[in-house]
């Protein structure tokens, strides 16, 4: 159903160009549940009329999502607000016969939302001259026993990870309010730009970055074919893991008390994590002989706007994929989990504004150079090389800062949260819920969303180092 947005339907709204940094190599749909225990305030704040009116009134400050693909006639592409468009963001009620004692007892796994139809099917993100799919599409499912499941699905190109948690704890803002037209305080991570945010410097470097490829003498299918290892999807399995907090704690102890560090020298949390989580997805791997014995790429997503000294807030932060090269004998050797963490800490040194500036530089002027020699969709053609599950690669999100638990709607905060990973050795780390007795409490625990072949995933979760401080909470 779309939503009626009557006379508050945005007039206006700046569009941004999406094609002037890596913002365009990540089309796709991100699909998340927040689920909402059973409460007595839920018959008053969810129900249809009351979500409706706060979703009109949410929507009306995030006009992007209002938007729609526009390719130009230089082949940019430009995300444009469209009043007039007919897949602007929709919202579906339904009641299932599945109970929130249910979901917990499954662990909350996305295949039993699937069962009962409480989640949407996931289109294709790819960006067409055609595109014709909504940016943000919801559903809502009332349990039978009283519990709320909320399925929201939103194109990464336009609203990443944190821009849609962000819009949910809005929309979850705006229905809080008495019901009247008054707005929420819009977040910062929910101003767009009035343009592409980063700009470019005219120069051409002799070279290309090492994390980003580009081939135009394939088609874009066959580029897919060509970075994608060949698998059958009953060989993918994926598992949502918990995590302390405490247990992270003594890994950091254990680097820093290894005599590894120089003077002055430290370690992030997130270094930590993602030098373990490296190092147990590649044993596995190994292990498992899903690849041969040998050296591993090590990657993260680096947000680029703070080398670049753009602002830190808004939509659409523009991402480099930062890559290590991390030998065997190291990754492989959980002894050797300090060398590896302070390797990681170390390798986005290279990642100053200078060398991501160039990148940016290298990416408008290859672009464009395509888009003149007759490629039809240069969008399509652009990929980051630690992305080919063909190569020995692992990468890790750490997105702990995410909004994920904020989407209260009267009736207390999600009392968990799913996603769904579906590219395998890419591990994606979310906070984990509050405290069950604490709804105000910090979490205590993360979640680490893995998806590996299966055989691989047999060994992961035979793996004594990531069994020891890693617990298995969901299956797909």
């Amino acid at each position: 159903m779309r939503i009626d947005m009557g006379d508050m339907l945005p007039k206006e709204a700046a569009s941004r160009r999406i094609t002037g940094d890596t913002q365009f190599m990540f089309q796709f749909y991100k699909p998340c549940f927040q689920f909402y225990a059973p409460s007595a305030q839920s018959s008053v704040f969810m129900r249809q009329e009351r979500l409706q009116n706060s979703m009109v009134v949410a929507l009306h400050g995030c006009p992007l999502l209002f938007g729609r693909f526009v390719v130009q006639k230089d082949l940019s592409v430009e995300v444009s607000y469209d009043p007039q468009n007919p897949n602007s963001p929709t919202i579906e009620f339904q009641r299932v016969a599945a109970t929130y004692s249910e979901l917990k007892a499954g662990g909350f796994a996305y295949s039993l939302c699937k069962k009962y139809k409480m989640d949407l099917e996931i289109p294709d993100g790819a960006i067409s001259r055609t595109f014709d799919r909504p940016l943000l599409m919801v559903k809502v499912s009332y349990l039978a026993d009283g519990g709320v499941a909320v399925f929201n699905m939103s194109h990464h190109v336009a609203f990443d990870g944190n821009a849609i948690f962000s819009f949910m704890a809005h929309w979850a803002r705006c229905n809080r309010q008495p019901q009247s037209q008054l707005m929420a305080e819009l977040p910062g991570d929910l101003q767009s730009y009035a343009t592409s945010l980063v700009t470019h410097t005219g120069t051409e470097p002799a070279q290309g970055p090492v994390e980003i490829s580009v081939d135009a003498s394939m088609t874009p299918r066959e580029l897919v074919l060509h970075t994608t290892k060949l698998m059958a999807p009953t060989d993918i399995c994926a598992c949502v893991f918990s995590m302390k907090l405490d247990r992270l704690g003594e890994l950091k102890q254990t680097v820093a008390g290894s005599g590894v560090l120089g003077e002055g020298e430290w370690v992030s949390s997130n270094n930590v994590l993602t030098a373990f989580i490296a190092q147990c997805v590649a044993r596995a791997n190994t292990n498992a002989q899903v690849y041969e014995w040998g050296d591993w790429t090590v990657f993260q997503a680096l947000d680029m706007r703070r080398p670049l000294g753009l602002a830190q807030r808004g939509l659409g932060s523009p991402l480099m994929l930062a890559e290590l090269h991390v030998p065997a004998q190291q990754l492989l050797d959980s002894a050797k989990l300090p060398q590896v963490t302070r390797n990681v800490r170390h390798s986005v040194e290279k990642y100053s504004g200078e060398y991501l500036q160039g990148a940016i530089d290298w990416m408008h002027v290859t672009y464009k150079r395509l888009a003149e020699s007759g490629v039809e969709e240069p969008w399509r053609h652009f990929w980051f090389t630690a992305m080919n599950t063909n190569r020995r690669a692992v990468g890790v999100s750490c997105m702990q800062r995410i909004p994920v638990y904020e989407a209260d709607f009267g009736c207390g905060r999600p009392a968990m949260t799913r996603s769904f990973n579906a590219r395998p050795n890419y591990v994606i780390v979310f906070p984990g819920p509050p405290a069950a007795d604490d709804q105000s409490a910090e979490h205590s625990a993360m979640h680490l969303y893995v998806t590996l072949e299966r055989a691989a995933m047999q060994a992961l979760r035979a793996d004594e180092e990531w069994a020891g401080r890693c617990e298995l909470i969901s299956e797909f």
